[in-house]
């Protein structure tokens, strides 16, 4: 059997080993996973294509003097269209006891320049290391009598800048959410890595059942290329087949009885819609109605999974007391949740109930970790809307449409042990 791989494709392409151009509105990766795997770790390092120096194109060039190369100025500004990667200034003049304080307008803030934030005023160029940058403004400084540089006029005669074509502001999202890995500033040609990315890529394929692909978004400030350095990703070690036993192992005490069908359950196929959270201080109540005269309640089914750690489940038959859950009825049923993808969790009583017609609650709660109970469209004419309660606090409705914690029930004729 070929070994499972997790490829990271954009355009149907691999992605790392290659340039590729990133954009503000992003650049679409695809992260392919096998199907029902987990990722224990992801190795991901991006890195600038090119770090050369160029001289800046583009650049508008203003003042507090109409005339900058004849007239003395007292403040220089500077601005291009996007966010560039500033690597070094010059002035048009060579004006001695003269400087000028330097700020940076980068991603919307304005800054000093680094490391130093005071150049003196020359032809010669001025070089640092990359700063992400839109715009520069600059205080002209003069000495004064004490021979201190204060606020003042002198000629500057213009600017010119040298830029790299480095990406600024790098940075990757799962789907359409918010970017996890921000890279503030210039991003280097040495590779930087991303982290916590496989735990982000398990939750999306958690909240996604049956998908195999994750949608990932590679952004820049401005239209610039980098390479993926290095991608690499382990899988989970699939645990070894069960063997089979000598015939000792207990039987499933929630296994269907003869003749056991379901009465209540979704109109269509059970979606998981909103998750809502199970565990010792967090209960979903799910109301139905109970009309089999002739049968008896064998067992019941949510639509859940686990949250890690993996769960026990605590299922309860209540009765209805004006519209909401009343006394306790039967045994409190306790399953181990070990699913990691939504789906149908039973609970069979260890004998079935004979239920007089009428309205009924299921309680549902956790304990040793989360559970997720799915609310979903596909209500039955036969339930009503669910309810929630924090710490023994009151119950309260769950809003919105999917507002059907989805179950069946399942029911057994009366002769039915």
């Amino acid at each position: 059997m070929a070994e499972a791989v997790v490829q990271l494709l954009s355009n149907n392409r691999p992605a790392s080993g290659r340039a590729l151009e990133v954009t503000p509105e992003g650049l679409l990766l695809q992260l392919v996973v096998p199907p029902g795997r987990k990722l224990e770790r992801i190795t991901l390092a991006l890195r600038a294509d090119n770090g050369a120096t160029k001289a800046a194109t583009g650049v508008t060039v203003s003042g507090d003097v109409t005339d900058l190369p004849n007239n003395a100025a007292r403040w220089v500004r500077a601005e291009w269209a996007e966010e560039r990667a500033l690597a070094g200034l010059a002035f048009a003049a060579n004006t001695a006891n003269a400087a000028g304080r330097i700020r940076i307008l980068s991603d919307g803030i304005w800054l000093p320049l680094m490391p130093l934030d005071t150049l003196p005023i020359t032809t010669a160029n001025q070089v640092f290391a990359p700063l992400a940058a839109s715009a520069v403004s600059i205080e002209v400084l003069a000495q004064n009598d004490q021979k201190v540089l204060v606020p003042g006029a002198a000629k500057v005669g213009g600017l010119s800048f040298t830029v790299s074509d480095q990406p600024c502001h790098v940075a990757l999202a799962v789907g359409d959410d918010p970017p996890f890995f921000r890279h503030s500033g210039v991003l280097p040609v040495a590779p930087v890595e991303i982290g916590g990315l496989a735990r982000l890529i398990n939750r999306y394929l958690l909240d996604h059942p049956g998908s195999q692909v994750v949608p990932l978004r590679l952004l820049a400030a401005a239209p610039r290329k980098l390479w993926i350095e290095r991608f690499s990703a382990t899988l989970v070690t699939e645990a070894p087949p069960v063997e089979p036993d000598d015939g000792s192992a207990q039987e499933d005490p929630n296994r269907p009885r003869p003749d056991e069908v379901a009465v209540v359950q979704p109109t269509g196929a059970a979606t998981a819609i909103t998750a809502h959270r199970l565990g010792a201080d967090y209960r979903v109540a799910q109301r139905f109605r109970w009309t089999e005269a002739t049968r008896a309640l064998s067992a019941i089914a949510l639509y859940a999974r686990q949250s890690a750690p993996a769960p026990k489940l605590h299922v309860r038959l209540h009765a209805d007391e004006r519209g909401m859950p009343g006394a306790p009825l039967g045994a409190d049923l306790q399953v181990a949740l070990a699913q990691q993808l939504p789906g149908w969790v039973r609970a069979r009583w260890p004998e079935v109930l004979a239920l007089s017609e009428g309205e009924y609650w299921l309680v549902a709660s956790a304990e040793g970790g989360d559970a997720l109970w799915y609310t979903g469209d596909a209500r039955p004419a036969g339930a009503g809307p669910a309810l929630y309660s924090v710490a023994d606090g009151p119950w309260l409705p769950v809003d919105g449409s999917a507002s059907w914690a989805q179950l069946a029930v399942h029911v057994v004729p009366p002769e039915m042990s």
